[in-house]
């Protein structure tokens, strides 16, 4: 059944997009041998010179080719025409003479081209594939590289692997045996089994008593199972599987609960706060040569998601930043949950910034994206603080407070960005909001922005327009806007803005359209924190924002939506991002005295 579903071009592919096709040739392209995946390619027939097979165009250049070898390697492009008749590009390469005796030959191997993106695409998902079954089960693997000495121990999930150790094989066990992490009555077998590994053992198997996958907490009995790889550049490797032993009553889950009980947080299944803090700790005392970075992350806009939907629905999303950290961080870092929506990441060995920017950009962008269609009145994102050793300290504690400060400046900023600790930016205010201990990041903030509101209020009885303009230059400065703007009038005709000057048209007539009106829900203000959405639900406000070059905007009616005196805006032009709930308010303010102070004009006149 399964031949006559699979056609015969994708069941060539199958067979063959895999082998190696490998052949010894002399001067004159004449094939002396050829191994069998070389004959299946050109339909299994042998194959007397490689002129035979190669397309008419590519002959003389294949012949020159073959020729001129010198005994160097070599490497060129040519079509040959495959065992199906069709012709397929095929890298062509001539090895370096080996040794005396057949001088005259040139060993080549033909790799298709063609099929090099359905191998890759087989490859990925082979690992990944078996990435999952391990970690189905939550397997550990080890694996030892004599070129480097360096014995590395994994924790499968069934999203990603981590990196349980990764050290000098003398250093690890000098480690394992002075603090405690194996048994006394088995040190002898833990010693033996080090000797096989180091000495590339083909195969072997070795138990004994340790505390290594639980960091010196429980005592168990692991078998470690292992053979020697043959790499496909001739390199070799130890590999291996760690599985754990049951006791005498065949019971040996009750140690793996309590592992998850203990190291795990149950919702998300990263690090928990204690295990987190543990881990980063001992690698700032551990480590000598490579930065460890600490970042602080907090998912924006999560009470919104709680109080809408849920504390159930607040879970599941909870669950799944955990998820995609772990897949986006993969064995560069280890993740952990120490409380709410927030998370700590540790980083050890990104030394290069711009990698480790790449990094949270990554984790940012992720985040984002994994709830793009989620929601249609929220955007889930992420703010992430970050220091690192030794430059901004080398004890965790310091560490972690900078990085928290920086949460709270990204928070600040607007969210949805990552901020690291710079001496020259941030030292001074992090070290006064330490000694003041003033520093909460959602209600420090609004609270400071409600002060701020009482005293415009206070000046705005005494000289209203003064006093807006101090509010839309506080609005402005504060927060981080690229334009404000007031259209006015019947045409809504632009007549003051402060900022960029945006492009398009001068006037905001989309406001009068029903579309616009739909948007607004019966208020009289709206948010938009992404405007590229709304181009469907409102189509003319859409693409007055894309000629504006708007990302996002609080649009504001001035009076009322039957009696519109004007459209007063705030806008961010460099890229889109969530609004505060006291931006928006701010702004709702801004409109409401501004339409004080047209009444009064009328009034007066």
């Amino acid at each position: 059944m399964y031949d006559e579903k699979v056609i015969t071009s994708e069941k060539f592919e199958i067979d063959h997009k895999m082998d190696r096709r490998i052949a010894s040739v002399d001067k004159n392209c004449a094939v002396s041998v050829a191994n069998k995946a070389f004959e299946e390619y050109f339909g299994g027939s042998i194959i007397g010179t490689l002129l035979e097979v190669v397309v008419p165009e590519d002959k003389d250049r294949l012949a020159d080719f073959i020729e001129n070898y010198d005994g160097t390697a070599k490497n060129g492009i040519f079509r040959f025409i495959n065992g199906e008749g069709v012709a397929r590009y095929n890298h062509v390469y001539v090895y370096e003479r080996r040794g005396v005796g057949n001088g005259h030959m040139r060993d080549v191997e033909l790799i298709d081209m063609d099929s090099m993106e359905e191998a890759n695409n087989s490859l990925r998902d082979d690992v990944a594939k078996h990435k999952i079954l391990l970690g189905l089960d939550r397997e550990y693997t080890f694996t030892y590289n004599r070129d480097n000495g360096i014995f590395s121990m994994y924790r499968y999930d069934v999203d990603s692997r981590e990196v349980i150790y990764r050290a000098d094989i003398d250093e690890w066990k000098q480690r394992m045996l002075s603090e405690g992490y194996i048994d006394e009555n088995d040190r002898e077998l833990f010693t033996n089994f080090i000797s096989e590994i180091r000495s590339y053992t083909q195969t072997f198997s070795t138990k004994f008593k340790t505390s290594m996958r639980t960091y010196n907490k429980v005592m168990e009995t692991l078998r470690f199972k292992g053979t020697v790889m043959n790499k496909s550049n001739g390199s070799k490797i130890v590999i291996g599987r760690i599985v754990p032993e049951s006791d005498s009553h065949g019971n040996y889950n009750q140690v793996a609960d309590m592992m998850e009980e203990l190291q795990f947080d149950s919702l998300t299944h990263v690090y928990n706060k204690k295990t987190i803090t543990e881990y980063a700790i001992k690698c700032l005392k551990e480590e000598k040569n490579n930065r460890v970075t600490i970042a602080v992350l907090d998912v924006d806009h999560f009470k919104k998601v709680n109080d809408i939907y849920g504390h159930m629905y607040g879970d599941k999303v909870l669950a799944r930043v955990g998820r995609k950290l772990k897949e986006v961080v993969g064995e560069d870092g280890v993740v952990g949950r120490i409380g709410g929506d927030e998370f700590v990441i540790v980083f050890n060995g990104i030394n290069d910034e711009h990698a480790l920017r790449g990094m949270l950009r990554a984790i940012r962008t992720q985040i984002k994206w994994e709830f793009v269609d989620d929601f249609e009145d929220l955007m889930i994102s992420c703010s992430i603080g970050a220091a690192y050793s030794p430059n901004n300290g080398t004890e965790y504690e310091e560490l972690f407070k900078k990085a928290d400060y920086c949460l709270y400046v990204a928070k600040e900023k607007g969210r949805d960005r990552y901020v690291f600790f710079r001496d020259d930016l941030h030292k001074e205010s992090y070290e006064k909001s330490v000694n003041t201990k003033d520093k909460n990041i959602n209600d420090g903030r609004e609270m400071k922005e409600l002060r701020f509101l009482s005293g415009v209020m206070e000046n705005f009885s005494v000289d209203g327009k003064a006093a807006v303009v101090e509010l839309l230059n506080h609005m402005y400065e504060t927060f981080k806007l690229d334009s404000i703007n007031l259209y006015w009038g019947a045409k809504l005709t632009r007549i003051y803005y402060k900022g960029v000057e945006l492009s398009g048209s001068m006037n905001a007539d989309y406001a009068y359209t029903d579309s616009f009106k739909e948007l607004l829900g019966g208020n009289n203000h709206v948010a938009v924190s992404f405007v590229g959405r709304q181009t469907d639900q409102a189509q003319e406000f859409g693409t007055a924002m894309r000629e504006k070059r708007v990302f996002s905007t609080v649009q504001c009616i001035v009076g009322s939506e039957g009696n519109m005196k004007g459209l007063f805006t705030i806008d961010r032009c460099k890229e889109s991002a969530q609004w505060a709930e006291y931006e928006i308010e701010m702004a709702v303010v801004a409109a409401s005295l501004i339409n004080i102070l047209a009444e009064a004009d009328r009034d007066a006149n």
